[in-house]
């Protein structure tokens, strides 16, 4: 495995803005799983037309009506692919042993696709800040690899507050001054077609 295999999940990768993909533009995406088989992750500042509420009211989910759900919170558009398909990442205080079906994408940060735990964060029982994403972003072997060697993304490394504190509008940004990096600095030029 190589360095940059080693340091992509957990991470993020800021789309460089000569990125034109419309499901990559100015994206952040968390980096949650990275290996010679690939990568996914998901795209942290993409919101859904999708809230909460609409969610769990198509699934049919009771949910707390006490203020302890957010049901205008929006759900994020995690990438392109599985859009059909519900996923939730969320906190949870440190040392904090895995469920069953969970990845644990850094030591507080956890992916799962149960409808047990939504209906727990439902009923106001979350784990932690927490987002819903619709879909996820996929690469095959080698190719996330080759985007990065053409620029079209810069790795950046994982910071928590930027997942669940920072403002989704501001989360491109956000990410790039983490690094040092300001959007001057990664260039503004947009190639025209």
């Amino acid at each position: 495995m190589t360095s940059l295999l080693q340091t992509l999940a957990p991470g993020f990768l800021v789309a460089a803005p000569s990125l034109r993909d419309p499901n990559f533009d100015h994206s952040v995406v968390l980096m949650c799983v990275h290996n010679d088989d690939g990568a996914m992750g998901l795209v942290i500042n993409r919101p859904a037309p999708v809230t909460m509420g609409d969610i769990l009211s198509q699934m049919q989910i009771e949910h707390a009506r006490d203020g302890k759900v957010d049901l205008e919170q929006a759900a994020m558009v995690g990438g392109p692919v599985a859009l059909d398909s519900g996923l939730l990442l969320y906190q949870v205080p440190p040392g904090t042993a895995s469920r069953e079906d969970e990845l644990t994408v850094a030591d507080e940060l956890r992916l799962c696709p149960n409808q047990q735990l939504l209906r727990e964060i439902g009923l106001g029982q979350a784990p932690g800040p927490y987002h819903i994403f619709l879909g996820h972003a996929g690469w095959g072997p080698g190719q996330l690899e080759s985007e990065i060697s053409q620029g079209a993304w810069i790795p950046a490394s994982l910071v928590l507050s930027l997942v669940f504190e920072t403002p989704v509008d501001e989360r491109w940004e956000a990410a790039l001054a983490n690094e040092g990096l300001s959007p001057a600095q990664v260039g503004t030029f947009r190639p025209s077609n």
